[in-house]
């Protein structure tokens, strides 16, 4: 692996950075936690994904670290160095491998936490009837069901990146997934799409928890 950036996935890790940063003023990523990523846009092959254990509030471009998306290889200067990906670094690089995503995103919202546990022991959390569903790439009504895949917390990451693979495929028109007592997931083809996409999720869990809720 040749340790060269073109300065559009520059231009992308700086926006996405930047995104970190604010995420983590709205309460995304307590404590260090949360991860994010981007499959370079020049070397398709290659998905710079966050460092591991970094303060996300200090969080810049240069803690995007490149690895090959298919064999999870890293440079040997940054091993040397040790530094590391993020521990869930499997799953990002799972998501590439069978989706079209270009960036992904793993917050630790609360809200995500106690949505998923409206769906306890459930394989989906089934949403539907709401408008701001058409936020989500290719959706044209509100009138439609979309399953979001749950799983259950594991510190077996590699085996969990398997187990989401033919559950994010058995599903159309979803960009997410949740892991109970942890968090979600949110892709898209962009960092602004992953954005949107995480923004119309967060409404939606909102929406869910209020309502069961009595508000």
């Amino acid at each position: 692996m040749i340790n060269i950036i073109s300065a559009q996935d520059h231009e992308e890790m700086k926006k996405l950075a930047n995104l970190v940063r604010v995420m983590n003023s709205l309460g995304h990523n307590p404590a260090t936690s949360g991860n994010y990523s981007l499959r370079s846009q020049t070397s398709p092959e290659i998905a710079y994904v966050s460092e591991s254990g970094i303060d996300k509030s200090k969080f810049t471009e240069e803690n995007f670290l490149p690895l090959y998306y298919k064999t999870r290889q890293m440079l040997s200067e940054n091993i040397a160095a040790g530094r590391k990906s993020s521990d869930e670094t499997d799953i990002h690089l799972s998501i590439y491998q069978i989706t079209n995503a270009n960036c992904v995103l793993h917050s630790h919202l609360l809200d995500s936490l106690l949505f998923a546990d409206l769906f306890d022991g459930k394989p989906f959390a089934t949403i539907e009837g709401l408008e701001l569903l058409k936020g989500f790439k290719g959706i044209k009504t509100h009138n439609l069901k979309i399953n979001i895949p749950c799983f259950e917390n594991t510190q077996d990451i590699a085996n969990l990146a398997e187990e989401i693979k033919p559950a994010i495929l058995a599903q159309e028109n979803n960009y997410g997934l949740l892991l109970r007592g942890h968090g979600v997931y949110v892709w898209g083809d962009s960092v602004e799409e992953a954005k949107r996409h995480l923004e119309v999720f967060e409404y939606i869990f909102k929406y869910y928890l209020n309502s069961r809720r009595g508000y």
